[in-house]
């Protein structure tokens, strides 16, 4: 992926990403794309303190490419009225909770204004800022994504992309709630065809991964009872592929600056220091090096924030030479007190 394409990119905590929505009001593509793209917007005042948001009016039509403010009206009062139900674990006893929340509350009438007025349930600005676990997600390849089951899946799976086992398992009824199917597409054929494959087919198209599926049935000649969805690297061809895919109406991007958030680990470059690129090749690589419980984004913003400042003559093998050592160090004695930043000479950084 590009640094252009990289401008628009959010983290979105996992408990928002994994939220089931209630059926009391069915979401529409624009909703989730209007709801990231306010997000975007406010992205660095995001926090319990800051209540009321403004954007213009123009600006938000034009981004989500629509020319009657009925629509944007419209997909406010769904974002206000519908709610989601929120499982996390509470950071005090340890326990699972639940919670439900709404999207957003806006002055509908305020657009007519100009200027759209709104503020983030206040349940869920705790959710938004600084999650701890956390989706890297473009909102413009959520626009560019035209069903609600396919916006969903591609951020579920951006979700697992990271992780050591990028796989995310549901139930048949989970994924009919994940993605409001509701009662279309009854039978488990045409789930499968018209929902299911038709957002792998959608989110393949434009990730920066691919999507594989598999169905578990319920013993020999039984019913499909779980789902299996795995996030795998493209290859270099299937990446410029995907970020080649645009709409006939998107304009030309400027390039990147300093305050440019970067897919890989959600800092801007000048938040970092200085570009620290790392292909995925090198991401696969370090996946099969680390335990099953490693968290490998971690271990990326651990490795940037060592070399921050630093010009590196090659990223990967910077990256995969320090993650060798930090594994070693933990398993040797003698590495145990050596300081990181002596690995991040050690393994080539210049400054």
């Amino acid at each position: 992926m590009t640094n252009e394409s990289r401008q628009d990119v959010i983290r979105k905590g996992s408990s928002i990403i994994s939220a089931t929505p209630n059926d009391s009001v069915m979401f529409e593509p624009i909703d989730n794309t209007l709801f990231n793209y306010l997000v975007l917007r406010t992205y660095s005042d995001i926090s319990p303190e800051q209540q009321i948001y403004r954007v213009p009016v123009k600006e938000v039509m034009e981004y989500l490419r629509i020319d009657r403010i009925g629509k944007l009206q419209a997909s406010l009062e769904r974002l206000g009225k519908g709610f989601i139900e929120i499982d996390y674990v509470d950071a005090e006893t340890g326990e699972p909770r639940s919670m439900y929340a709404h999207y957003l509350s806006s002055d509908v009438s305020s657009t007519g204004s100009g200027m759209l007025k709104f503020a983030f349930d206040p349940i869920l600005v705790h959710f938004l800022s600084e999650p701890k676990v956390f989706g890297l997600i473009s909102v413009s390849r959520v626009r560019d994504l035209k069903t609600v089951a396919s916006q969903k899946l591609y951020e579920m799976m951006a979700l697992q992309f990271r992780k050591k086992t990028p796989e995310w398992r549901c139930s048949v009824e989970e994924l009919r709630a994940y993605f409001q199917a509701g009662d279309k597409n009854a039978r488990f054929d045409n789930f499968r065809i018209h929902v299911i494959e038709k957002a792998i087919s959608d989110v393949n198209a434009i990730a920066e991964f691919d999507i594989v599926v598999d169905y578990i049935r319920g013993g020999k000649g039984g019913g499909v009872t779980e789902i299996v969805f795995k996030a795998l690297s493209k290859s270099h061809t299937r990446l410029i592929e995907a970020s080649a895919i645009k709409s006939p109406s998107t304009r030309k991007k400027k390039p990147a600056d300093s305050h440019t958030i970067d897919l890989l680990d959600g800092k801007t470059f000048e938040e970092r220091g200085g570009p620290a690129e790392l292909t995925m090749a090198a991401i696969e690589s370090a996946r099969d090096m680390i335990p099953d419980d490693a968290d490998i984004n971690h271990l990326i913003t651990e490795w940037r924030d060592i070399n921050r400042g630093r010009a590196l003559t090659n990223p990967d093998q910077s990256f995969l030479s320090w993650l060798e050592l930090k594994l070693s160090q933990e398993n040797d004695p003698l590495l145990k007190d050596i300081d990181g930043d002596v690995f991040g000479l050690l393994v080539g950084g210049r400054d």
